[in-house]
């Protein structure tokens, strides 16, 4: 068995994999509670494992110690895996959450796909076609997610407190009105983005969106950008997914 790990900005995930691709269902915890997470108890099951890290050395150091004896393998974007090629102007400057994610998409997509996460930040990232018919990655960006953004807003005013807010076309309390401006920016970094691919590939992309805000991200791009519902992918686990496809390559 192969146990995949996904350790994200706030969360960490993992799961075991068998040697046809499945997969079983993954375990979350907040990274402050790895520690005392049930981390530890599926490593007698695995035989190898394979890591995206992208929470720090501390962690990373963590996660070493509750797999042991297990040695860790942690995933460094490459110029190409999977059969996804990398574009980043340093291949291994490419988070290993976005390049998991990536592989992933293209092996669900075979498409091009604007591949969105949308958790404590929001990556947004472009996968062509390349001439070999490979994926390409051409490139993303990066944003705070819903949470971030409102937490943001509220630590730095004075008086202005996050609340069960909602999404409006003309909010008329402050609640609404923080909920609607940092999903309409979220939304409107997305379509950019999407319009920027169009352009460039000259075919309709898929969009395949992942993490806790996604089916609110997906709901709000179908109502005000107009995207067909039938273009719109929510995959979950999607970084632990890249990792089972990526594992012969890294192991």
């Amino acid at each position: 068995m192969l146990l995949v790990i996904d350790s994200g900005n706030t969360r960490t995930k993992w799961a075991l994999v068998d040697s046809l691709g499945a997969m079983q269902l993954p375990v979350v915890c907040l990274n402050s509670d790895i520690k005392t997470s049930a981390l530890n108890q599926v490593v007698p099951k695995a035989k190898k494992v394979l890591i995206s890290n992208v929470a720090g050395e501390t962690l990373a150091h963590q996660i070493t110690q509750l797999i042991a004896p297990l040695r860790p393998n942690f995933v460094v974007a490459k110029h190409q895996a999977g059969d996804v090629i990398n574009g980043y102007v340093q291949a291994e400057k490419l988070g290993a959450d976005r390049w998991a994610a990536l592989i992933a998409a293209w092996h669900i997509n075979y498409h091009p796909t604007l591949v969105i996460n949308a958790g404590t930040a929001i990556t947004i990232d472009c996968l062509s076609l390349d001439i070999s018919g490979k994926g390409l990655f051409l490139g993303g960006s990066i944003m705070p997610g819903l949470r971030l953004m409102q937490t943001a807003l509220t630590h730095n005013t004075a008086q202005l407190k996050v609340g069960d807010g909602a999404h409006f076309i003309f909010p008329l309390n402050t609640q609404n009105a923080i909920q609607t401006g940092c999903l309409n920016a979220a939304i409107g970094a997305i379509g950019i983005m999407l319009k920027q691919l169009e352009k460039h590939i000259a075919i309709q992309p898929k969009l395949l969106i992942s993490g806790g805000d996604a089916t609110k991200i997906a709901n709000a791009l179908m109502a005000h950008l107009n995207v067909e519902e039938n273009r719109i992918m929510i995959i979950e686990n999607l970084v632990l997914q890249g990792l089972a496809i990526l594992q012969k390559e890294y192991i």
